[in-house]
């Protein structure tokens, strides 16, 4: 949120009067040279009670709703925009806080998959009109949707391909299907490091401490692919839907995987739930005439977050993941590191092919002083989908595959750092040490899923 207010005055000619800030915790100093300029600013708990009541008072149709919260129900909003006319964009399907570890719902219903049967169902009947609602569009959900579709047309360059740029889901999924690609890592290493020594209890993060640790406390989530031949220990299938996806019964921050980034090589990341790994899956799975899925990729998160990071989500796991009393997000205090943010496609012709953004602290503070790495990266994501919204009011209910990749990074570029797409060599069985007794890995297909579980 801090990053996103200088961002809307390159792209938006405004007056600072008509932005709004509504949060719950007081960070009215951060805001303070855009409240000299006009801006309002307002401290308020959103909740079920005065959720809609806030939202009318503020928003007239024509305006736009731009939703970075954490712990406040997203879907509610996007309702109440689309009915009021008002525009809408959001990073995450948010639920209330207090779902986050409510043991009264099971486990397939604190899924990704589950909000976005959810939303889908709610926006069914608009059918695909009404005022823009793009949701789930910050770096990751958003901007790595669209790094996949760059991804691919570069593998089908490298492998010789005669294709045109898709103009629809149908051709997108077909020339997805022709690169063989089999898995879809959204692979970050981020090294951002503080000069402020973490203290014990104390949750430190590059973004939203509440953020992560809901997402940490979800059910591991994975787009899965029609490759695959055994599910995961604990993995479960839906039971509705359209079936792209699986669950496991064991948190996203507990299950880890082997993956790779260019700078930092060999990565173990985290399995964290998002929303990336239902839609792509679901927008790349490629049909038979008789409406058969032929092809459809494994998807997910391989996450390695800073370092303080890591600590700090052991330390509520220890205690069995009661919310952290104490947080600090790093911004002034990094000292140096980057947040190597993209995607891996593996399986495909040319193996390894990972297409992502490479932004370092130093080059973060040139773009927007006071951020950091990680916050540009969702900023891009954002102001790439206000933009969009704006110049295209009436499209109704969006996910990010919806809107076109070249036009969204064409506007989140400069906020990325070097971009870069990068060939690799690199499976999960590469360079695999023996030392240690793995029967279950398969050497015959190195793209099955168990062979990237670290167990």
């Amino acid at each position: 949120g801090q990053s996103v207010v200088p961002v809307l005055e390159r792209h938006f000619d405004l007056p600072l009067s008509n932005i709004t800030v509504i949060e719950a915790d007081d960070h009215e100093g951060k805001f303070a040279p855009y409240l000299a300029q006009g801006m309002r600013y307002k401290r308020i708990s959103l909740t079920p009670d005065n959720l809609e009541a806030m939202l009318g008072s503020l928003l007239q149709p024509g305006d736009l709703c731009i939703n970075l919260t954490a712990g406040v129900d997203a879907l509610t909003i996007i309702n109440w925009c689309h009915h009021h006319g008002v525009l809408y964009v959001d990073t995450s399907l948010e639920p209330w806080a207090d779902q986050y570890g409510e043991e009264s719902i099971p486990a397939a219903k604190r899924t990704h998959y589950e909000a976005h049967a959810q939303a889908r169902a709610m926006a069914a009947p608009w059918g695909g009109k009404g005022p823009t609602a793009v949701i789930t569009h910050g770096a990751n959900p958003g901007i790595v949707n669209h790094f996949v579709k760059a991804a691919t047309l570069d593998i089908a360059k490298a492998m010789n391909l005669n294709v045109a740029t898709p103009k629809n889901r149908e051709e997108w999924a077909d020339l997805f299907m022709q690169t063989g690609t089999k898995v879809i890592h959204v692979s970050e290493r981020d090294t951002q490091r503080s000069s402020i020594p973490k203290e014990p209890d104390e949750f430190v993060n590059t973004w939203s401490v509440l953020g992560f640790w809901g997402e940490a406390t979800y059910p591991a989530e994975m787009g899965w692919g029609m490759h695959e031949n055994m599910l995961p220990p604990m993995g479960q299938h839906f039971t509705h839907g359209p079936g792209n996806a699986i669950y496991m019964h064991k948190p996203g921050g507990h299950t880890i995987v082997r993956s790779w980034v260019p700078k930092g090589g060999p990565i173990f990341g985290f399995v964290i739930s998002h929303s990336e790994s239902i839609t792509l899956s679901h927008y790349f799975t490629a049909y038979a005439e008789d409406g058969r899925p032929v092809h459809r990729p494994t998807v997910h998160y391989a996450y390695h977050p800073s370092a303080d990071a890591i600590v700090s989500l052991r330390e509520v796991m220890m205690k069995d993941w009661e919310p952290p009393a104490k947080i600090r997000i790093m911004q002034d205090d990094i000292v140096d590191g980057i947040d190597e943010l993209g995607v891996l496609l593996l399986g495909h012709g040319k193996t390894a092919w990972w297409y992502g953004s490479q932004l370092s602290i130093q080059e973060a503070r040139k773009i927007i002083p006071g951020q950091n790495a990680t916050a540009l990266q969702v900023c891009a994501g954002v102001i790439s989908a206000c933009v969009w919204a704006v110049q295209n009011p009436d499209r109704g209910f969006c996910e990010p595959e919806h809107l076109p990749h070249d036009e969204i990074l064409a506007i989140a570029k400069p906020y990325l750092g070097p971009v870069a797409s990068v060939q690799s060599d690199w499976t999960p069985l590469r360079d695999r040490a023996t030392l240690n007794y793995e029967p279950w890995l398969d050497h015959n297909d190195p793209w099955q899923f168990n062979n990237f579980l670290v167990r």
